[in-house]
């Protein structure tokens, strides 16, 4: 009846089947299976659907067109010949030429002429890094592409004969570059200009850790610690004392995805910006949807993910509502989570890259159903009894992926009923980009495992995924402000709880990598806190009560929910005792050089509040400063000044105070500077 081959397949399965199975005989069924949590069973009631049953996929991606592409080139060649404002028409053709890259096949001559022509028009504008991107890829092109006949291959050679030279010539540019700003520069010396940011900073390191790694916990600092009881599940605490600034965990995706928007302006595999300075726009050999930064990436791309989804991308990124459904970029995420479980990489952690032309096979464990269920129950039964803390957690094994939450008998079964419809749509596209690329075809049985693990998937993605995020600097109000990229499966992060005045922040990193950082203070066996979305900061009580409960299933119990803290808090700063942390007196009673000592009314020990006040005077000055340094782009100097300050105040004033979170708010800013940036 139905074949998936245009934009809006996706919505219209979708829809019917949902029609179909809200009505007798399957919704009584249904039901059931949606009850007992049954996924295998739920799946079974949608394969057997008319709709779904006659169902079949095949390509959905825009492809080469390389009489287009010759159309474009050719344009880019007028461009510069016609032109007047050399510069101008020169980054215009550039332009242009990326157009007729995206539209030509690999192995046409188009392809060849336009990269080429883009490399020596980057070399040109001085853009010698980008010059050295595109001869990076011209340099990788198989010369299998090229040998039909001998004229053809002699054009090949010559190309690449050029790129060399060009890359020779921008190695040398830059080195000289390099030298001359390390003299004018000199030793230590920042660049202080805002304006000049985006280029520093294009490319970026992500942090480790502080202090040791953690024996069990791979992507944590040892400060950390996992825990479980009943109550709040599985949470982390700290092990001893954490100072603001603390890196805590680095977590690496087991599974990420783009979203729409970001097709065109971020590199799909490790999400870096396409508009920052020094990055071009490589195409996929065989679609014109994604978009990469570097050859390398696109390479790693392709063989650990892309090549089983290039031909039904599309499908994903169709116009439709999604109302009562996922998010596109978390159906796509299901895909490459499914996909990541489902394929053997000869016992190596699937983020090793082999070589692009070695044939992948199905883990053929992963789809024996009673081995899933095994490993679920397992799992299960883990977090409800104890939980071994000398068990090593590794957030690329798909164990922890199972240990997700997904809340599947708890939720409305027309919920998990768009669930699996979902999850069945994917699988039939998993297993249509399988067989492409050589895999059996699978029996019924497999299939249904195979659906089901996808449906687990989106389950406990609704409940666990988080953004991929860049930051974009807005020159005119000085702030960083965020926007979304994608979204991620961190089962690491996943481990921390909600509060809505959290103790940690996260930051996106090349690769879809977080780092979290503590926010503030943090005790000894005080739980390390995340905020999945409201904070009393900006939503009342009653409103992010509700939010919390309809998305995540919990009534939240934070501090700031239990005592109902209202914001803006008031600006008096009461001091917190260091001997036994009570709270006393506020530093506005030492006005006019009276009572300057005092005792605390706890433990009676003698405070100081005249020095005390002149203390927080100076630091409060920091804090100002460094708003002012900020403002100038020196984002490291400014954060030591805002940790030394927060320090102080989480030392010796009692929290949560106005003067606290003026500061964290500034330390986020700082933070957002350092992760994946991007311009508008």
């Amino acid at each position: 009846m139905t074949t998936a081959n245009c934009g809006s397949i996706f919505a219209a399965f979708c829809r019917q089947a949902y029609d179909t199975v809200t009505t007798e005989p399957f919704s009584s069924r249904f039901k059931e299976m949606s009850h007992k949590g049954d996924r295998q069973g739920m799946i079974q009631v949608i394969i057997e659907l008319p709709c779904v049953l006659d169902t079949k996929i095949t390509k959905s991606y825009k492809g080469k067109n390389d009489q287009q592409a010759a159309l474009l080139y050719q344009k880019s060649l007028d461009i510069i010949a016609k032109g007047e404002n050399k510069m101008e028409e020169e980054s215009r053709a550039c332009s242009i030429l990326t157009e007729a890259l995206f539209a030509a096949s690999a192995c046409s001559l188009v392809f060849l002429n336009a990269l080429l022509e883009r490399a020596k028009r980057w070399y040109k504008l001085e853009a010698f890094v980008r010059c050295l991107k595109d001869c990076e890829c011209m340099l990788a092109l198989p010369s299998s592409f090229y040998d039909k006949d001998a004229d053809t291959k002699n054009y090949y050679l010559k190309h690449k004969k050029e790129c060399f030279h060009l890359k020779h010539e921008c190695s040398r540019k830059l080195e000289i570059t390099l030298r001359r700003n390390k003299k004018t520069l000199g030793k230590g010396s920042v660049i202080n200009c805002s304006a000049k940011v985006a280029t520093v900073k294009n490319i970026v390191s992500t942090p480790t850790v502080h202090g040791k790694l953690n024996s069990s916990l791979k992507s944590c600092s040892d400060a950390v610690m996992l825990q479980f009881d009943k109550d709040k599940g599985r949470h982390l605490v700290a092990t001893r004392d954490i100072c603001a600034g603390s890196v805590l965990i680095v977590d690496q995706p087991f599974s990420s995805s783009i979203d729409k928007e970001a097709l065109d302006r971020n590199c799909l595999h490790c999400y870096s910006s396409l508009k920052l300075e020094d990055n071009v726009r490589i195409p996929c050999r065989n679609c014109q949807t994604v978009s990469y930064c570097t050859e390398t990436c696109r390479r790693e791309s392709w063989e650990m993910y892309h090549k089983y989804e290039c031909a039904v991308l599309n499908l994903f990124f169709e116009e439709r509502s999604n109302q009562g459904k996922n998010k596109l970029s978390h159906l796509l995420l299901a895909y490459r989570t499914t996909l990541t479980a489902a394929l053997s990489l000869n016992n190596k952690q699937h983020n090793n890259i082999e070589t692009e032309n070695k044939q992948q096979s199905l883990n053929v464990d992963f789809l024996k159903h009673h081995t899933l269920k095994e490993k679920t129950d397992i799992c299960q039964r883990t977090d409800s009894i104890t939980l071994d803390i000398n068990q090593i957690y590794n957030p690329l094994d798909y164990t922890t992926v199972l240990k997700l939450e997904t809340h599947c008998t708890d939720v409305d079964s027309n919920i998990n009923a768009i669930r699996s419809i979902e999850a069945v749509f994917i699988a039939k596209c998993l297993t249509f980009s399988l067989e492409k690329v050589g895999n059996d075809s699978l029996d019924n049985e497999k299939f249904i495992t195979l659906a089901a693990s996808t449906l687990q998937h989106l389950q406990a993605i609704n409940y666990n995924a988080y953004e991929i995020v860049e930051n974009v600097h807005d020159e005119t109000t000085h702030v960083w402000e965020p926007r979304n990229v994608g979204c991620a499966i961190y089962t690491t992060v996943s481990l921390t709880n909600h509060s809505c005045y959290p103790n940690i922040v996260r930051h996106s990193y090349p690769s879809g990598k977080v780092v979290v950082r503590a926010l503030r203070y943090i005790g000894k066996g005080d739980e390390i806190v995340d905020c999945y979305g409201p904070q009393f900061l900006s939503e009342e009580k009653l409103a992010r009560r509700e939010y919390l409960w309809k998305k995540y299933n919990f009534m939240c119990a934070c501090d700031a929910c239990k005592y109902n803290w209202q914001f803006p808090l008031p600006e008096t700063l009461n001091y917190k005792c260091k001997t036994c942390s009570q709270a006393d007196h506020p530093f506005a009673d030492t006005k006019n050089g009276m009572h300057k000592i005092k005792r605390c009314s706890q433990c009676r020990e003698k405070v100081d509040y005249g020095k005390l006040k002149k203390q927080l005077c100076k630091s409060i000055e920091k804090r100002v400063n460094a708003i002012s340094k900020m403002y100038q782009g020196c984002y490291e100097e400014a954060l030591n000044m805002l940790l030394d300050h927060i320090n102080f105040i989480e030392k010796f004033l009692e929290t949560p105070n106005m003067e606290s979170i003026k500061t964290q708010q500034c330390l986020i800013q700082c933070y957002n500077s350092f992760g994946c940036i991007s311009t508008k």
